[in-house]
């Protein structure tokens, strides 16, 4: 029995997508569940799995633009695991092709006879050498040839008078070279088209910065109480919660609670109204193979340290293995990306539409403040929330972006729940 391999629906607005790969072989036998194939689309990556056990044929290489519910390949059912591939049939030999015709050189193209070279006409020192400096270098400027030239001088010679009337008399000079670019290299550039997914983020980057008045707002923030905790309880977290001890969660925790304590910025402007969102729903930026993507922890504010590392690890997971659904992606109210893991020391994130805030965090550094009179050397982040200016207002952005570092400031132990109560 043969069964058609479909690509599957994955979201009511998404129509189409990108078979980006095969994962298997064509004429390979798979089990039920195998993954067969990734398929980009503007909004998500995910792998596709087989949903027969079967001998797979395929009709749709990858690279392939595909509509939702095209067939793009078909398992014979009635193949066995372990069952050796069918050969295919031996192409038929390439054309041979007819011998090369040896090509006649036809006649050299000789220069007239008589009229010398513009480059043999510069080097005859007879001709230039023997001009005096002010003609010479008026022969030069103009790129002329002296031999062109009536001289009325003692013994023929080329005045500088001679030259200024051969000029007036319109003989043209010769032209100057016209620049030309320098040829690219073969090989040089790859041109590539763009994925789904890619063109969808261009697209929405755009989108962001044409219709926001985007504003970022800075401020430091203090990660010592954060380190000291991780360093003396990251294990008995871990045993505690079967999850480790990260910094992101700190941050989580403290936007939640900074957008219940102001709602603005978990708010956006739809039309002529404002759109107040009474839950917190935050994206988290992860970066993977294919492309940016910003799964949604729901119900943020809810949610313990342990819940939402755990959550955190799981939907990066499904993100970087392409199982993410849409439903995971959606839904957001306001954002938080890390760049500080690559090293990043301070940016300005690009706000993802329809949301009006989004908070960079950034690499910690080691740097001396002033505390109590006294400078010391403290473990320092650069925090940047951007937001839509229409939407909020830079007293708002300051405030919420100390809210955020007092929090992360002041985190202490009972947030870990390691006697098993849960903080409120």
């Amino acid at each position: 029995m043969r069964v058609e391999v479909k690509v599957p629906t994955v979201g009511e607005s998404i129509t189409e997508g990108l078979l980006a790969e095969w994962l298997q072989a064509d004429g390979a036998v798979v089990r039920t569940d195998d993954p067969l194939f990734v398929l980009e689309t503007d909004k998500v990556t995910m792998t596709i799995n087989a949903e027969h056990a079967g001998r797979l044929a395929i009709a749709v290489p990858a690279g392939s633009p595909v509509k939702i519910g095209q067939t793009v390949g078909s398992l014979d059912t009635s193949a066995r695991a372990g069952a050796a591939p069918a050969v295919p049939a031996a192409a038929p030999p390439a054309p041979s092709l007819p011998p090369a015709v040896p090509q006649t050189p036809g006649p050299a193209l000789n220069p007239v006879a008589g009229v010398p070279s513009l480059r043999e006409k510069l080097a005859r020192p007879e001709a230039v050498e023997a001009l005096a400096p002010a003609v010479r270098r008026l022969v030069e400027e103009h790129r002329l040839d002296p031999a062109a030239i009536r001289g009325t001088g003692r013994d023929g010679r080329v005045t500088k008078e001679d030259v200024v009337a051969f000029l007036a008399s319109g003989v043209p000079a010769p032209a100057a070279p016209v620049p030309t670019a320098p040829e690219t290299p073969a090989g040089a550039q790859v041109r590539r088209p763009l994925s789904p997914i890619r063109s969808r983020i261009a697209e929405r980057m755009v989108l962001s910065q044409q219709t926001t008045a985007t504003l970022t707002t800075f401020a430091e923030c203090d990660c010592g109480a954060v380190m000291a905790l991780r360093k003396a309880h990251k294990e008995a977290f871990l045993a505690r919660h079967g999850v480790a001890l990260g910094f992101m969660g700190f941050f989580v925790k403290a936007v939640a609670d900074a957008l219940r304590a102001f709602p603005d910025l978990n708010s956006w402007i739809e039309g002529a109204e404002i759109v107040e969102n009474r839950e917190v729903h935050i994206g988290i930026a992860v970066a993977a193979e294919q492309g940016l993507a910003v799964p949604v922890l729901r119900h943020a504010d809810r949610l313990s340290l342990a819940q939402i590392e755990s959550e955190i690890l799981r939907l990066a997971a499904r993100v970087r293995e392409k199982k993410i659904t849409l439903a995971e992606l959606s839904g957001g109210t306001f954002s938080i990306t890390n760049a500080g893991s690559y090293g990043a020391l301070m940016g300005t994130p690009i706000l993802n539409p329809p949301q009006s805030g989004i908070l960079g965090t950034y690499a910690i550094q080691e740097k001396p403040v002033v505390r109590e009179g006294q400078i010391v050397v403290r473990p320092v982040m650069i925090l940047a929330l951007s937001y839509d200016h229409r939407m909020v207002d830079g007293k708002t952005a300051g405030l919420f972006l100390k809210h955020v570092a007092d929090f992360v400031g002041r985190a202490d132990v009972s947030l870990l729940e390691l006697d098993g109560r849960r903080e409120t």
